[in-house]
């Protein structure tokens, strides 16, 4: 990654690719799947970075962090900001 995360960039980012394993298991084994992950922190956080944080881990992998979702992984952004 360019950046190097704050900690609790890195938590969040860890917490965030938690959530979307978890939301991956729980989609595929129930019988009504519906589910979402959010990231949500205060302005100035770095958000963006966080993002970019979690994309990467998701397609290229990461020694920091072990997760691996599969190659149907799919990243829908969205933003109050036009």
């Amino acid at each position: 990654m360019l950046f190097i995360l704050k900690d609790y960039q890195g938590d969040a980012v860890g917490d965030t690719l938690r959530n979307l394993v978890d939301a991956c298991e729980f989609y595929h084994g129930a019988s009504k799947p519906a589910w979402s992950v959010a990231l949500t922190a205060t302005t100035g956080a770095g958000k963006t970075v966080m993002a970019a944080g979690v994309i990467e881990a998701l397609f290229w992998g990461s020694d920091d962090f072990d997760v691996t979702l599969g190659p149907g992984a799919v990243v829908s952004r969205f933003s109050d900001d036009p």
